[in-house]
């Protein structure tokens, strides 16, 4: 009995254990674009005065299914119908992720930003609503961008700078091509000619 209760306790230290390795620390990108879309939410929400509205989303198909699922779902008071006389129209004007070096060398500090026109057009009256560039930044570990990234949206995604100077990358390889390139020149000609 002592045995099985031993067994029992390890196989549950190991199953916690290899579940903490999985478990994020950090937001994703698509989660921090959700806090943008419910600020968005939240200044639209001020402007609107109905509760029947058409909702536009012009721009990419990522964006477009993004800030609709989420807009729609916190503004849930709202009835959004196709043919609703009135509407709201969503221009994200930028919409990205972007990566930059600390001073630690393992450390990224990562920005989420969005800016966006809003068109309101009513019954008695049209708006443009501009939002200016709004973000969330925060510091993630160099290891964890490939989790954070959610690769079905292009704008939680974005290129991992690199440390500076590679001098295999900058000198040598070009180097190899040219060299390669110039040996398979000489090689194809010298037999020609034979």
């Amino acid at each position: 009995m002592k045995r099985l209760g031993a067994m029992l306790l390890s196989i549950m230290l190991m199953v916690s254990m290899s579940c903490m390795t999985f478990a994020q620390t950090h937001l994703t990108n698509a989660m921090m674009f959700r806090q943008l879309i419910d600020q968005l939410s939240l200044s639209l929400k001020k402007e609107i005065t109905s509760t029947h509205y058409a909702l536009n989303i012009v721009g990419g198909n990522d964006e477009k299914e993004f800030i609709r699922n989420e807009m729609m779902s916190r503004l849930s008071e709202i009835t959004w119908t196709s043919n609703a006389e009135n509407s709201v129209t969503v221009t994200p004007i930028e919409m990205r992720t972007m990566y930059a070096l600390t001073d630690q060398q393992d450390l990224l500090s990562r920005t989420c930003g969005m800016s966006a026109t809003i068109r309101i057009d009513e019954q008695r009256k049209s708006r443009i609503v501009s939002i200016p560039l709004f973000s969330r930044s925060d510091t993630i570990p160099l290891n964890e961008v490939h989790m954070v990234q959610q690769p079905g949206y292009t704008f939680c995604t974005a290129t991992v700078p690199n440390d500076g100077w590679n001098a295999f990358d900058s000198l040598v390889k070009p180097m190899l091509y040219v060299l390669t390139l110039g040996f398979s020149t000489w090689l194809l000609f010298s037999v020609r000619t034979q």
